[in-house]
């Protein structure tokens, strides 16, 4: 008698009877205890044994696996059925503190991505409620190094409208102005209500040795370098105490203050 292989990710008449015999053998009754999810993941597998549909161990791990999975997904579930709103702020903090564990962070330069811890996922969002910005945007990023949470420049954009503050557009002068000379600096003047702020970004400074995008585009990068720190001269906001790539993110708010430039981040 030829026996007939069998795949659990192809489909065939044979493994089609898979779920048939799990649902056509009932499970023992014991009116005096209860069956857990493992134990009837189990009592399952020897169902299918004993009727010859499961021939191979892969077909037992796949389902094994399967079985897992939904279980793993009935219990994410559970636990979000307790959000009662979009609004992150009122989504009770411990519960805010396991989503923002599971959002990767984009690492500086070559650095790896990374995910934040249970306490750090509460600083992030104790910080981010002070602030008015949320975790879930490009406006701020945790800085694992001293557990902070650095503002980016879109989001002291925002900040800035909030508050009502009225800035001019950032004016760029390149150093040396011949762009077909070595580049050196950038100097960003800003206007803001209580007068003109200006900073100069030097490329030995600032440059990131193992960023591609410093590497490919360093004009655009020391502009951006420029702007960010202007900006937090210019509005008050200060600077945050380990600088990172991350900062220089941007979004709408800096497309309405920079049309022009932000349209070459895309």
């Amino acid at each position: 008698m030829n026996e007939t292989k069998h795949s659990p990710f192809r489909p065939s008449s044979e493994s089609s009877n898979l779920e048939q015999a799990a649902l056509s053998v009932p499970f023992k009754e014991d009116p005096g205890a209860e069956l857990t999810n493992s134990d009837k993941a189990q009592e399952v597998l020897k169902k299918l044994e004993s009727a010859g549909v499961l021939q191979t161990a892969a077909e037992r791990a796949a389902l094994v696996k399967a079985d897992q999975a939904a279980q793993r997904q009935k219990l994410e579930l559970e636990k979000l059925s307790g959000i009662q709103s979009l609004d992150w702020k009122s989504i009770p903090p411990p519960m805010l503190a396991q989503i923002l564990v599971a959002i990767p962070f984009r690492g500086s330069g070559t650095d790896p991505d990374y995910y934040l811890t249970p306490v750090q996922g509460m600083i992030f969002a104790l910080r981010c409620f002070e602030l008015g910005l949320s975790p879930f945007s490009n406006e701020v990023w945790f800085n694992t190094k001293n557990n902070k949470v650095n503002v980016t420049f879109e989001g002291k954009l925002k900040l800035a409208r909030m508050n009502g503050q009225n800035l001019s557009p950032p004016l760029f002068e390149r150093q040396p102005a011949d762009p077909s000379k070595p580049l050196v600096a950038y100097k960003c003047t800003i206007v803001a209500p209580h007068g003109k702020c200006e900073y100069t970004a030097t490329l030995k400074e600032w440059r990131v040795a193992s960023s591609p995008v410093w590497r490919d585009r360093p004009d655009h990068m020391l502009q951006l370098r420029a702007a960010e720190k202007c900006l937090s001269f210019a509005t008050g906001s200060g600077s945050s105490e380990l600088m990172g790539e991350q900062d220089l993110q941007v979004g709408k708010e800096a497309e309405a203050f920079i049309p022009s430039f932000t349209q070459e981040t895309k």
